[in-house]
């Protein structure tokens, strides 16, 4: 009991750090300030499925060119990401008749799909204490 009280005591007045990250992710080519959608997936998730995602993120940024996202509430792990500029506000990637989007995206790793979806291998990062922050550049 002692020794949980002088714990909590000890992280009360930052004495001992937290083991919690920040992840960090830095979008670059935002070309308005239209919703940002981000899905986060693991390995097991249909990666890049809508829906079959770990968790989701959804951003509004407040100007364009580059910017900084920060999220404290991301377990550490290996991901594969993709994101979205939700442009006309649908809540949906709108995509053109051979399926290739119409609203700015990318993925984690900066993979450029050519004929189709990228693979999770691909794209995987792995977010710890020694790797907290990330780049993807968005395709219009």
């Amino acid at each position: 009991m002692k020794s949980i009280l002088l714990l909590t005591t000890l992280l009360f007045f930052g004495l001992i750090e937290s083991h919690a990250q920040t992840f960090n992710l830095k979008v670059s080519n935002v070309k308005s300030t239209a919703i940002l959608r981000m899905a986060f997936y693991k390995k097991e998730n249909k990666f890049p499925d809508e829906g079959k995602f770990a968790f989701a993120k959804e951003i509004k940024p407040t100007k364009t060119g580059d910017i900084t996202l920060s999220f404290t509430d991301i377990p550490a792990g290996e991901y594969a990401l993709a994101i979205y500029q939700d442009t006309n506000g649908n809540k949906k990637l709108d995509t053109n008749m051979v399926g290739y989007p119409k609203e700015p995206f990318g993925f984690s790793q900066n993979i450029k799909p050519r004929f189709s979806a990228p693979a999770y291998e691909e794209c995987k990062l792995t977010f710890n204490a020694n790797n907290t922050t990330f780049s993807i550049k968005l395709i219009d």
